[in-house]
């Protein structure tokens, strides 16, 4: 089978500076087209569905599921060569990466002395950020 050629369209690239711009911050395929919207970027919900799929399917994006079949997919920007385990926040939905010399050890002790290797898009671990912790003060940055 002929593989399909890749064009860089607008709509993408506009896509993919949304997640560019915050490279941390897990986006919904809705908050996306809010996104290109503020800046005036008009793409239809189909075009940034499609868009998605292509980038996650090209290792751009990692997409992380909530267990509730209601909660929107949201997606990552990962780069080709990244890893990480991320932190999801159970009150408002923020994704952030955990790329730190601790976690890249965690990594590596796992893949050394167990011989496992972790599938980033299932490492997702719940809690609360900074605005959705209650009562508390975490000094915790992501």
């Amino acid at each position: 089978m002929a593989q399909r050629k890749e064009y860089r369209t607008r709509q993408r690239e506009a896509v993919m500076a949304c997640f560019l711009a915050e490279p941390g911050r897990g986006l919904t395929a809705d908050e996306v087209r809010a996104e290109l919207a503020k800046v005036g970027q008009a793409v239809g919900r189909t075009t940034v569905y499609r868009t998605l799929a292509r980038l996650q399917e090209q290792g751009w994006l990692a997409a992380f599921k909530d267990a509730s079949p209601a909660t929107p997919v949201r997606y990552q920007h990962r780069g080709l060569s990244s890893r990480h385990i991320s932190v999801r926040c159970s009150g408002c939905g923020m994704i952030a990466a955990l790329d730190c010399e601790a976690v890249t050890a965690f990594e590596e002790h796992l893949s050394l002395e167990h011989g496992f290797i972790l599938k980033e898009d299932e490492c997702l671990l719940p809690g609360f950020c900074n605005g959705c912790r209650p009562g508390q003060t975490n000094t915790f940055k992501p």
